[in-house]
């Protein structure tokens, strides 16, 4: 029972397995398979060639290309090159590559192999393009010249002035003549820039005048020559003539009229003029005071003691200052009298405490009365 057990799993495990084996097959027969495709958008390693380029003049440059590619230009030096070859993808490997100079094809061609250095890949061209040269300016060479100067009449002086001359365009600086009075000069130098004037005829002149003959040889550049120079009709430098110099004269003194000065006029102060009318003088008139008697209110009698009332002090009487009169010429004034009522105040001034203390005492009296 057991063993049958055992073998029913073997076979449901080996049913299972091949079920899986089967799908598997199936599922691989239905998925296309994919091609593989190079991977044009990686560049390739770049392959470098050198050699010798048969007759090729320096300053000629080589180019390689393959297709439509073309490679950067190599300048041929003491006639070899160096080229680099670097396409921009792998769809150029095993592609042959043609060399080029100055557009002429080289008879050698080579496959292109990434990563590649090939030495000593000579080369030869069915012909050599024609160079085209660009002509150099030779400068042109000075010409020195340097002799002696003949004036007929009267001697050479070192302020004349003495030029060389070529054609109506060029003509030199002056030359220095000896100050010695032997007329010979050095330094002419002849340095023209134009190639056309070479062989041509070289004129000399002094003063303006030409020599006799005006010219002597023609111009030779780089070359140093000695002349004799013969001149007719030449004026004589003339001499500096003095400028007259006018003595200064010292301004004379033009006497000027004296201006006369406005002067503002001056204001005179006048006095005041005294009036006539005498200014009335007011009289005070004092105020009449009316006596008034004190009355004696009674006191009811209180048990409780009063106190002493304080007597106010004495006022003195107020004597009202008189105002001086300016007529008395600065003599003193003298004391104004009382009037009645002034005189009646102060009479009732000096016995008001007396009636008080009368008054205080007859009520005291009174309340010990009653007692």
């Amino acid at each position: 029972m057991k063993t049958r057990r055992i073998l029913t799993g073997i076979m449901a495990a080996l049913l299972l397995a091949l079920g899986a084996a089967a799908l598997t097959d199936t599922a691989q027969a239905q998925a296309p398979t994919a091609t593989p495709r190079p991977l044009l958008s990686v560049p390739p390693l770049p392959m470098t060639i050198l050699g010798q380029a048969a007759a090729a003049p320096d300053g000629f440059s080589l180019v390689a290309r393959i297709g439509t590619y073309e490679s950067l230009p190599a300048p041929i030096t003491s006639g070899r090159y160096l080229l680099k070859i670097a396409p921009p993808n792998s769809a150029f490997v095993n592609e042959q590559i043609s060399l080029f100079l100055e557009g002429v094809e080289a008879n050698e061609r080579i496959l292109y192999t990434p990563g590649v250095t090939q030495f000593q890949f000579n080369l030869t061209f069915p012909q050599i393009p024609e160079a085209t040269l660009t002509p150099t300016p030779v400068p042109v060479l000075p010409a020195i010249y340097a002799g002696n100067i003949v004036v007929a009449g009267f001697a050479v002086t070192p302020d004349m002035v003495v030029v060389a001359r070529i054609g109506p365009t060029f003509q030199t600086a002056p030359a220095a003549i000896l100050p010695d009075g032997s007329g010979d000069f050095v330094g002419l130098v002849l340095a023209p820039t134009d190639e056309s004037l070479i062989g041509q005829p070289v004129e000399f002149f002094l003063n303006g005048v030409p020599s006799t003959p005006p010219a002597h040889g023609v111009f030779e550049p780089g070359s140093t020559q000695n002349v004799s120079l013969v001149f007719q009709n030449v004026l004589p430098t003339p001499s500096p003539t003095p400028i007259a110099t006018d003595t200064p004269v010292p301004p004379t003194a033009t006497p000027v009229p004296p201006t006369a000065t406005p002067v503002p006029p001056t204001e005179t102060p006048v006095p005041p003029t005294a009036t006539s009318t005498p200014i009335p003088t007011a009289t005070p008139v004092p105020p009449t005071a009316t006596p008034v008697p004190p009355t004696a209110t009674p006191v009811p009698p209180t048990a409780t003691p009063v106190p002493p009332t304080p007597v106010p002090p004495t006022r003195e009487p107020v004597v009202a200052a008189t105002p001086e009169s300016e007529d008395g010429g600065g003599a003193c004034s003298a004391a104004r009298a009382p009037t009645p009522g002034e005189a009646a105040g102060n009479l009732l001034m000096l016995i008001a405490p007396l009636v008080m203390l009368g008054g205080a005492k007859y009520a005291h009296s009174r309340r010990r009365s009653r007692r």
